[in-house]
């Protein structure tokens, strides 16, 4: 019975550690698309410097993804990829309007725009 429970304790604390990590990917707010970017900033060896910034303004549309994209950023490396990530995230919560213009921004200095064509 003790190895029972020990078991299930284990495929427990397992199952539960899937459930979280599957959780993190949603984004639920500005802080989870803060999160967002750094990770994939991060994933492509674009390190933010210090003192650098990125600025990101977006639009939700009725199906609750990223409709219009903006970012600006020193690097245009940077506007590039954030763009192709971004451009169609799936956004979850209750907290986004449709049709709302949203502004991120991560740090501070002043960015050169690169926007939508």
């Amino acid at each position: 019975m003790k190895r029972f429970k020990l078991l299930l304790l284990t495929l427990l604390i397992s199952v539960s550690t899937i459930i979280y990590a599957e959780g993190s990917k949603k984004i639920y707010d500005l802080n989870s698309l803060s999160a967002e970017i750094e990770h994939i900033l991060r994933d492509a060896n674009q390190n933010l410097e210090e003192g650098h910034s990125i600025t990101v303004f977006f639009s939700v549309s009725e199906d609750k993804s990223i409709q219009y994209l903006s970012i600006a950023a020193e690097k245009p490396e940077i506007c590039n990829l954030l763009r192709k990530k971004l451009q169609f995230q799936k956004l979850d919560g209750i907290k986004w309007r449709e049709g709302m213009i949203y502004e991120l921004s991560i740090t501070g200095r002043s960015p050169v725009a690169c926007l939508n064509h």
